[in-house]
């Protein structure tokens, strides 16, 4: 099985990342129906990544010390942060005068990325997983995964959360985190996931169509969770089922699953260049070339990167190994 777990996750990964990539396109042209579309991914496709994350830990059987562990996933995850989000403040204040740049910083931003994603806030997740994996080691024993539950259930609906060193983020998501790891832990939970997929699916829909609609607040942040959990679930359930079909499209899924962090780390900054240019080129307002345009740009933000990767960052033993 651990194979077919492993091609399953990979699929996952690579839908995942796409979803991503196309909720950071949301061009103020955007029609109902992609605004609409791109709610609906929101609910889930961040979600998904921790709840991979939380299960490949779990799963995990290498024996390391909790410092030696931190310092790995400090150059895993940090290095890269802090190298990107400097290396895009830099970008950023170099083409401002001439180009059309998102979210324009100022030169204070390169301090001020020690406790929040200035330089771009997708980078909210590389550190939130960073401080995920320097709190899980302590519960990852035994009974201690429970109370480690009962806790990141609390965090999710602490509606005061500061933003500093990402703690809102941290409160919101860690609970999915654990959520894989009980997947991990629990057999029947994932047979159950692959077993019922359609299932999943309707709920999943079901659940964003009562989000729409339900005012109070408490439920709001309940289906918000819900939402995290079974969306991540139908992710993963119809990954399940792509995995045994023999086709190069879910080849094409597996092989950008692999390289979704560095999908994850350099798309927004090959569709900003792209976004740029065409800004002065096209008019906006028409379907087709909307359409046409989106495809473009997502599709930039997917294979840019893995060329990046390819040309440039694997032929350095340091780069390829943060980078990917």
């Amino acid at each position: 099985m651990g194979k077919i777990r492993d091609i399953t996750f990979d699929i996952a990964k690579g839908i995942g990342i796409v979803l991503v990539v196309i909720g950071h396109y949301i061009p103020d042209t955007a029609p109902s129906w992609y605004i609409g579309f791109v709610s609906f991914v929101y609910h889930f496709h961040m979600p998904l990544f921790f709840m991979i994350a939380g299960f490949f830990y779990e799963r995990s059987i290498k024996k390391v010390g909790y410092w030696r562990f931190v310092r790995s996933k400090f150059e895993r995850l940090m290095f890269p942060y802090f190298i990107l989000s400097w290396a895009i403040i830099g970008i950023k204040i170099l083409v401002d005068g001439f180009m059309q740049v998102d979210h324009p910083v100022s030169i204070s931003a390169l301090y001020r990325v020690f406790y929040l994603p200035e330089a771009g806030y997708f980078l909210w997740f590389v550190y939130v997983l960073f401080l995920i994996f320097c709190i899980a080691p302590v519960f990852k024993a035994g009974n201690r995964l429970v109370l480690l539950s009962l806790l990141s259930l609390g965090l999710a609906f602490w509606d005061t959360a500061p933003e500093y060193f990402c703690i809102e983020q941290f409160c919101l998501n860690s609970i999915f985190f654990v959520s894989g790891m009980w997947v991990a832990r629990k057999s029947w939970i994932e047979q159950a996931i692959y077993r019922y997929s359609i299932l999943w699916i309707v709920i999943t829909i079901g659940f964003s169509i009562i989000y729409e609609f339900i005012p109070d607040k408490f439920w709001i942040e309940t289906l918000a969770v819900l939402l995290g959990v079974t969306g991540s679930f139908m992710i993963l359930g119809i990954s399940k089922s792509l995995s045994r079909l023999t086709v190069s499209f879910v080849e094409w899924l597996k092989y950008i699953g692999t390289m979704s962090m560095t999908i994850y780390l350099f798309h927004t900054l090959f569709m900003g260049v792209v976004k740029s240019i065409l800004t002065h080129i096209l008019s906006g307002g028409n379907i087709i070339e909307f359409v046409f345009v989106t495809l473009f740009i997502v599709g930039t933000g997917i294979v840019c990167p893995i060329l990046l990767y390819k040309w440039v960052w694997i032929k350095n033993k340091f780069t390829s190994r943060i980078f990917k």
